[in-house]
């Protein structure tokens, strides 16, 4: 190999590695300068969800999270919603691997007696047009409603709404397909046995801890 192209080499090699390095310094200020708007967003999304399936609260719900396993052995976030010092419910966070496309997250609002209050699911990957739609909560406009502002509250949905205000059977929820109650779609269900599933292994695991979870927060005043 001639001297000549021996230096071309180091040149190269240099070159690179000033680029590699330029990279990673660009990229590094963009992470910084991004990750505390990303966190501030997600923060915002996650206090909006805990507000719809809550009533009205005035505590810092995040100061405390008690993680608790639920009978299926999934991981159960639980916080508790405080107004005037008096507990007003729980909010009760579950991840279900189950469905369809993996991962339904469902939140839902617990009652200090440990019925349902309210269901929301925070993140799905099911079929659009199929599974999908059993987890969404919209607001339908139509050429009636155009011009109007959604109403307040969570928008219906029929499939999470089955289980507000009912205690969890000893067995939990199944759909009517498996002999249970809970309504199910045609051509969702894998998507509606999970989201009966996570309903009741929220249910049954506030129930199975709550003397436990109440204590975690400071007992029930």
């Amino acid at each position: 190999m001639k001297l000549k192209d021996n230096e071309n080499l180091v040149v190269l090699g240099i070159f690179l590695g000033v680029t590699g390095v330029l990279s990673a310094l660009v990229l590094a200020v963009v992470s910084t300068l991004t990750a505390r708007p990303i966190a501030e967003a997600k923060a915002s999304r996650e206090t909006s969800a805990l507000k719809q399936v809550l009533p009205e609260f005035d505590n810092d719900i995040n100061a405390k999270v008690c993680k608790l396993k639920s009978p299926a052995g999934y991981d159960v976030f639980i916080r508790q919603a405080r107004k005037n010092g008096k507990v007003a419910g729980y909010a009760v966070l579950l991840t279900n691997p189950a469905g369809y496309a993996g991962n339904i997250s469902m939140l839902a609002g617990v009652e200090p007696d440990g019925k349902i209050r309210a269901v929301l699911i925070t993140e799905q990957h099911e079929t659009p047009g199929l599974g999908a739609e059993l987890c969404k909560r919209e607001h339908k406009k139509t050429i009636f409603n155009l011009t109007e502002s959604a109403p307040a509250g969570l928008a219906p949905n029929k499939y999470l709404d089955q289980y507000a205000g009912k205690s969890v059977p000893a067995g939990g929820w199944k759909i009517t397909k498996d002999g249970g109650t809970a309504l199910y779609a045609t051509g969702a269900t894998v998507t509606s046995r999970a989201l009966a599933q996570s309903a009741s292994e929220i249910a049954l695991t506030f129930k199975k801890y709550r003397k436990k979870i109440i204590a975690s927060f400071g007992g029930a005043k």
